[in-house]
């Protein structure tokens, strides 16, 4: 068995911040140090990994992902708005 990990170590391999993490572990994205006492937090190294291995998964961009997709979604949506108020302004223009 490895050596328990602390905060700064663990910070360190996730390259977050020490607040990213409590912020985790307080809406519970992350499990709860497995020993410590007071502000000495410890972690199972084990166990990081298999919560790295478990949050890694081919993410393929969508709409909600993509800000140049959702760009462009945007632009044809307010396109096809516009299209419309043109047609209903020539169609009360004509009467």
């Amino acid at each position: 068995m490895e050596m328990l990990l602390t905060r700064e170590e663990l910070c360190k391999r996730l390259r977050i911040t020490y607040s990213t993490l409590y912020r985790w572990m307080k809406e519970g994205l992350f499990f709860q140090p497995v020993n410590g006492r007071g502000r000495k937090l410890l972690f199972d190294p084990d166990a990081v990994e298999a919560w790295i291995t478990a949050r890694q998964s081919p993410v393929t961009p969508t709409a909600a992902t993509c800000p140049a997709q959702r760009r462009r979604r945007d632009k044809k949506a307010f396109g096809q708005r516009q299209a419309a108020a043109r047609t209903t302004l020539q169609k009360h223009a004509a009467k």
